[in-house]
């Protein structure tokens, strides 16, 4: 037969436990600072995975570089988009400087690519109504400059 204070010592043993793991979890979360992060200014209105980007001034932070890693957009102080990328590739450099690349098709423009000299390029998956478009038309690709700071 169980003792009835061995079982209330492994019940609490078992909270304090977690407790002290998601304090830890949620103490190096706030202590994570951003890989990078920069701004842009969209001239058109895109697609960017989710996230319907009007025409205008936008930031980004990237928590870290990788397929894992998640890219935060806002305009302004208002959070617009949180971006998981498709693919991150670190040995590629195809540009120079930092850009993002757009895929134009009838009218409707989808960020296909954030490209980050010295770290690597990011891939994002193109909205499903432009993915019809793009097989069936010749791309139009146009790229946004963008100001990096950080890594």
């Amino acid at each position: 037969m169980k003792s009835p204070m061995k079982g209330s010592w492994k019940w609490l043993s078992a909270i304090v436990l977690s407790a002290v793991v998601a304090f830890g979890l949620i103490a190096s979360g706030l202590q994570a600072a951003p890989a990078a992060g920069g701004r842009f200014k969209l001239p058109f209105a895109a697609q960017w995975g989710e996230a319907a980007l009007s025409t205008g001034d936008y930031t980004f932070l990237v928590d870290h570089f990788s397929s894992n890693g998640m890219i935060f957009v806002y305009r302004g102080k208002q959070a617009v988009g949180i971006l998981h990328p498709q693919i991150f590739e670190s040995n590629e450099s195809h540009s120079e400087k930092s850009e993002l690349v757009c895929i134009r098709h009838d009218g409707k423009v989808a960020i296909r690519a954030l490209r980050l000299p010295q770290v690597g390029t990011f891939y994002f998956s193109l909205p499903k109504d432009l993915k019809v478009l793009v097989a069936g038309q010749p791309e139009l690709i146009e790229t946004v400059s963008v100001e990096v700071s950080g890594n």
